[in-house]
């Protein structure tokens, strides 16, 4: 079945330009994925500095794979090591409202 990812990620406004700079790296990477269906980057545009990652997979089990795989781990590491960002993975699958 398949799942919505949501990433929201808090910075610090000097770590924006690190921090995007990895965003684009899963980017690149993340439509060759098995499973991976589409992604949306959102920027919040009321002055919190917040980035939204929205990506579609085709089951919780593709998005498992990815976020396993050692290319991302290490994307996330790079991510950490940038200091003072806060990351909240939120998953959904859909339902039927009927």
């Amino acid at each position: 079945m398949a799942v919505k990812v949501f990433i929201r990620r808090k910075y610090s406004k000097n770590k924006e330009a690190k921090l995007f700079q990895q965003i684009r790296k899963i980017r690149n990477l993340v439509p060759e994925q098995a499973g991976y269906i589409s992604g949306e980057y959102l920027k919040a545009i009321d002055g919190r500095n917040e980035i939204m990652t929205i990506s579609s997979w085709f089951s919780l089990e593709d998005w498992q794979a990815w976020f396993d795989s050692d290319v991302r781990q290490k994307i996330e590491a790079d991510i950490d090591a940038i200091g003072d960002i806060a990351s909240d993975y939120t998953i959904y699958r859909y339902i039927k409202t009927r």
